[in-house]
């Protein structure tokens, strides 16, 4: 009798545990979370600019006599294809230099193009502060001064 109670005991004890059941439901609508409004970007452009000729939702082009400026607001994620669609090569085909501008990460490069208006040089800046690329680009023909676009790379930051 003594044994049967031993046996009995524990399995009395048990029978009160068992797992929860728990129950999922499963929709077939993907919900996106939400991206952060983008930055304001910081520019001094150079003295003769006057008002953005194109300005689109998150692009605005400026032209120069020698020169047009690109200001784009590109989601993050993919940094060859903002470069690509920048430039026009893949990164792997330039020179692409990687510093820290405060906490966003800001990628410079430069490329060579030819078109209608003969050869022009390009140059390129990309803020990503992790949802937005904010790019800033440069055309121009190679006699335009230097002085000048190291001006608005300096000042290119998000406020």
């Amino acid at each position: 009798m003594k044994r049967w109670l031993c046996i009995l005991l524990p399995v009395l004890l048990l029978c009160g545990c068992r797992a929860e059941e728990t129950l999922e439901t499963v929709s077939d609508e993907w919900l996106v979370p939400a991206m952060a409004q983008p930055r304001e970007v910081a520019l001094r452009l150079p003295e003769n600019m006057a008002m953005p000729v194109l300005e689109q939702e998150g692009r605005k082009l400026y032209l120069g006599e020698n020169y047009e400026i690109m200001l784009e607001t590109l989601a993050s994620g993919d940094l060859e294809s903002s470069i690509r669609s920048l430039t026009g090569y893949d990164s792997s085909r330039l020179t692409v230099i990687r510093t820290q501008q405060g906490e966003d990460d800001r990628y410079d490069f430069v490329w060579t193009t030819a078109g209608e208006q003969g050869e022009r040089l390009g140059r390129g800046a990309i803020l990503d502060d992790g949802d937005y690329h904010y790019c800033l680009s440069v055309l121009r023909s190679p006699e335009e001064a230097l002085v000048v676009w190291q001006d608005v790379f300096q000042s290119f930051s998000l406020a």
